[in-house]
C-alpha cells in the first residue's frame, strides 16, 4: 500500500490575528512554527520520503524548506498551484469575527455545510471547485510517482476538503471532523485505486 502524507503548514501572523488566509495571500510564520516545522521533519525522515508535493505559498513554501531541512536523503520538491488554500474572493485578509459578523449564512455554511456554501457574491471558490484541483494534484502525483511513498505540504481546508471527498465522505460532512492543527500530519493509504484514512490531525510530534 502506498503512503500519502499530508502536513498543513505552520502557523503565521495572519491565523494568530484571526484573518481570512486563503489561496491568493501569505503572512509570515511565527517564531514557534519554525521549530513546530523541524520537528515535523525529524518525525517524517524515518519514513526515506524522497518526493514532495505542495503548495507555492510563501507560508508552505518556508514549512517545506524546514520539513526537508532534517532530512538525510536525497528528495525533490514539485509545487502545483492546484494545491494552494481554498479562495475566499474579496475577503482574502479580512477578520474572521467579521466576516461572521456580517455574512453569517454564508460563514455557517462554509464551516458547517459545504453543500450550501455560496461564494458567487464574493468571487470565492466553491468545494466542488477546491476538491477537483486537489484530487487532481494528489492523483497526479500518484501516477507519477507510484512506487514511492509521498510527502505533501499544503493547508487546512484544502486538505480536509480533498482527503475526506476521496475517502467517499459525502460534500455536506466534509466539515465534520476535527480541524487540522498546524504543522499536523495526516495520511491516506491507496492501493487498487482505493483510498483509505489511516491517520489524521496527528500532532504527537510537535510534543
Amino acid at each position: 500500500m502506498q503512503r500519502l502524507f499530508f502536513v498543513r503548514h505552520g502557523m503565521t501572523e495572519f491565523n494568530l490575528a484571526n484573518r481570512v488566509q486563503g489561496g491568493d495571500i501569505d503572512s509570515p510564520l511565527l517564531p514557534q512554527s519554525l521549530e513546530d516545522a523541524k520537528k515535523t521533519g525529524q518525525h517524517l525522515k524515518q519514513y526515506n520520503l524522497k518526493q514532495i508535493i505542495a503548495s507555492p505559498q510563501e507560508r508552505v513554501v518556508e514549512t517545506t524548506r524546514l520539513i526537508t531541512s532534517q532530512f538525510g536523503q536525497d528528495f525533490k520538491v514539485q509545487y502545483t498551484d492546484d494545491l494552494k488554500e481554498f479562495g475566499y474572493g474579496s475577503w482574502e485578509g479580512a477578520f474572521i469575527p467579521h466576516w461572521q459578523k456580517t455574512s453569517p449564512d454564508t460563514f455557517y455554511n462554509l464551516r458547517q455545510r459545504p453543500d450550501l456554501y455560496d461564494p458567487s457574491s464574493f468571487k470565492g471558490e466553491t468545494y466542488q471547485e477546491l476538491i477537483a484541483r486537489g484530487s487532481r494534484a494528489i492523483l497526479r502525483s500518484i501516477e507519477q510517482f507510484p512506487d514511492h511513498d509521498l510527502l505533501f505540504v499544503g493547508h487546512s481546508i484544502t486538505w480536509t476538503a480533498t482527503l475526506l471527498s476521496l475517502i467517499g465522505t459525502d460534500l455536506k460532512e466534509l466539515r465534520s471532523k476535527e480541524p487540522l492543527a498546524n504543522t499536523s500530519i495526516s495520511e491516506l493509504g491507496y492501493e487498487n485505486g482505493q483510498f483509505t484514512l489511516n491517520k489524521w490531525n496527528q500532532i504527537n510530534h510537535l510534543l
